[in-house]
């Protein structure tokens, strides 16, 4: 703490909607309502979001990499007794989004923290992901350079827990290279525009879902799975002709190629291009 009074105001940290405005809670709708100003991470977005809901509430600017200016205004905010609410453009503040600088400001300070709970892209995607997520990593972005981010995935060979990554449209195509080249059998689950309208899941081997993946738009999150969880899949995956003559079984039943590639990945969890490929082979005779 500072050698000042300890300050009497608050920060509220309030996690915004990831793409759908009915995720939004109501204590953060009331937070944002009930607090003095608030801190954006960009105040075009937050901006809209206000709006939505009626909030009248001042805005100012806290992009990530704020300047000391911009912490010495919450401090002066919190020595005056203000509460003053955190917002980043989506989820939660602080996580890979500006935030962490006020938390550790507010403490410093003496001033109270609260976090409110809400959306957050993370726990969505584990869960959605199938694997074994009793424990997991979160690294954020990996690294952009392509040197580093090669080291980095080498250094993933045996790590048992699985991994989760934020992306950007413009490199998620090179990263999955990346991780083709380096881990070609482990699986990965990819999760585009978690609660919007043209939500997007995929699984499978990074080349796999390399090969699925269109000209990529929108936010990404990737979790990777674990190099001991990736083991136990192949000592129970069935292999090719196993599969084969389920896909072939489901055919005769009058099944299109689509529908038993639908019905067998929803089972096992491969990759839809390769059991698709499967389906598609002509039925084999009796010898």
């Amino acid at each position: 703490m500072s050698n000042d009074v300890a300050a009497t105001g608050k920060l509220v940290l309030c996690p915004t909607p990831l793409g759908n405005l009915e995720d939004i809670t109501l204590r953060v709708l009331r937070a944002l309502r009930e607090s003095n100003v608030i801190f954006a991470e960009d105040t075009r977005v937050s901006k809209k979001l206000l709006h939505h809901f009626d909030i009248h509430t001042p805005l100012q600017s806290f992009p990530e990499g704020a300047h000391a200016a911009r912490l010495r205004t919450l401090r002066t905010y919190l020595r005056d007794g203000k509460t003053v609410a955190m917002v980043s453009d989506a989820g939660m503040p602080g996580i890979s989004d500006p935030g962490a600088e006020l938390v550790r400001e507010a403490h410093a300070c003496g001033a109270a923290v609260e976090a409110l709970p809400g959306p957050s892209v993370v726990p969505g995607a584990l869960v959605l992901s199938g694997f074994d997520v009793s424990a997991f990593r979160f690294d954020g972005f990996p690294p952009r350079k392509p040197g580093e981010r090669r080291t980095y995935l080498g250094g993933l060979a045996h790590e048992t827990a699985p991994v989760v990554w934020f992306e950007a449209p413009s490199r998620v195509r090179v990263l999955l290279a990346d991780v083709a080249a380096a881990l070609p059998e482990r699986r990965l689950f990819v999760l585009r525009e978690y609660t919007k309208h043209f939500e997007q899941q995929l699984w499978g081997t990074a080349q796999s879902v390399l090969d699925e993946l269109d000209a990529p738009r929108g936010e990404f999150t990737i979790v990777l799975e674990g190099t001991n969880a990736k083991q136990r899949a192949d000592q129970i995956t069935p292999d090719a002709r196993a599969l084969t003559a389920a896909l072939q079984y489901l055919r005769a039943t009058g099944m299109s190629a689509k529908d038993a590639t639908e019905a067998l990945r929803l089972a096992t969890g491969l990759p839809r291009n390769e059991l698709y490929r499967l389906a598609i082979q002509p039925a084999r005779k009796a010898t």
